[in-house]
């Protein structure tokens, strides 16, 4: 139940992950590069279509924010109101992980 719960929240958390990551930092828009600032919000938010939809992302951000609600289930002692917190603040940073992979690809494999 819990790992539902954290695939959900780690969906919903990934559109407004990328967007501060873009702000801030910079996130990889297909056919244009890395981009940041301003300028890269409505470029994001294609990226997030192109990468979650066509390339599969959104299936690993699930699975991210469903380990996340597992382990919010695991560490919060079987309180309801722990895990919901929990499962919140887990599943967000799953969901985290897997946009700043992302972000930092190039650092990790090589420019592409």
């Amino acid at each position: 139940m819990w790992f539902k719960k954290g695939a959900f929240i780690g969906l919903i958390a990934t559109i407004p992950l990328v967007l501060l990551c873009a702000l801030l930092f910079r996130f990889p828009v297909p056919f244009a590069g890395y981009m940041s600032g301003l300028g890269a919000i409505y470029p994001a938010l294609i990226a997030i279509f192109f990468y979650g939809v066509l390339f599969g992302g959104f299936i690993i951000q699930a699975l991210l924010g469903g380990i996340g609600g597992l382990l919010a289930e695991h560490y919060s002692a079987h309180d309801k109101h722990n895990i919901k917190i929990l499962c919140i603040i887990f599943s967000t940073i799953g969901a985290f992980l897997g946009v700043l992979a992302l972000a930092i690809l190039d650092k990790i494999i090589g420019p592409w």
